[in-house]
């Protein structure tokens, strides 16, 4: 195939390889989880192929009988792709907006996060990057799914919450690798992790959803202060 000899898709492939791992051990419980809520397969694997976002199908499918109350939430959780396909955008001026919309499934904080990093150092193609970075991980998350949900509830045992406890800081990590030595990047990730007692006593519950978007206007706010100076 001509796109499995590009070079830009097979950096992106090779870069997708330590993010495509961490899916796997955040979307087997996924499946499970859904299989023991009593969900179908079709319920389940619709979640990984037509939203493809962690936090809210774990939400999605431990609440799925909250129906319009979950409405708040999943707007304040899908808020953030806003701001990624924003800044993703200007990358894309010359691709047609039926690529770009068949392939926005695929923006998720992983893939943008590799793909700004790498924007921003390298000259690539750079949609064709982020195909190659973000195709794997989705198609190994929605494989990951299916063996889930037929691997049985038993998953869905305290075990598996020390796995995602364990792979999300790892995953987390990688993505901070991903933007040395670009310190201002790096420095999101510290701040959150120190400051999060404090945003846990302040907003509980609300953490996760004002936490992200505080943390990311001040440093626009510095780094733009920083460069008008």
């Amino acid at each position: 195939m001509k796109l499995l000899s590009d070079k830009s898709f097979n950096h992106g492939l090779k870069d997708s390889i330590s993010f495509g791992l961490a899916f796997i051990f955040l979307y087997v419980p996924i499946g499970a989880l859904g299989a023991s809520q009593g969900l179908s397969l079709f319920e389940v694997m619709a979640t990984s192929l037509f939203i493809f976002s962690t936090p809210l199908q774990f939400l999605l499918i431990q609440s799925y009988t909250s129906g319009l109350a979950l409405l708040p939430i999943i707007l304040a959780l899908n808020s953030r792709f806003i701001l990624m396909s924003s800044a993703l955008s200007g990358y894309f001026k010359n691709i047609s907006y039926r690529n770009i919309f068949l392939s926005s499934i695929l923006i998720v904080p992983s893939v943008f996060s590799a793909c700004i990093s790498r924007f921003k150092n390298k000259e690539e193609n750079y949609f064709l990057y982020f195909l190659g970075v973000g195709l794997p991980i989705y198609f190994v998350s929605v494989l990951s799914t299916f063996i889930g949900y037929y691997t049985g509830s038993g998953i869905t045992s305290p075990l598996f919450y020390e796995i995602v406890k364990i792979v999300l800081p790892l995953q987390f990590t990688a993505l901070a690798a991903k933007h040395w030595p670009d310190y201002l990047d790096i420095s999101a990730y510290w701040i959150g992790l120190l400051f999060a007692p404090l945003f846990i006593f302040l907003f509980k519950e609300y953490t996760m959803i004002i936490a992200p978007f505080l943390i990311g206007i001040s440093l626009a706010a510095f780094d733009y202060i920083g460069k008008k100076k």
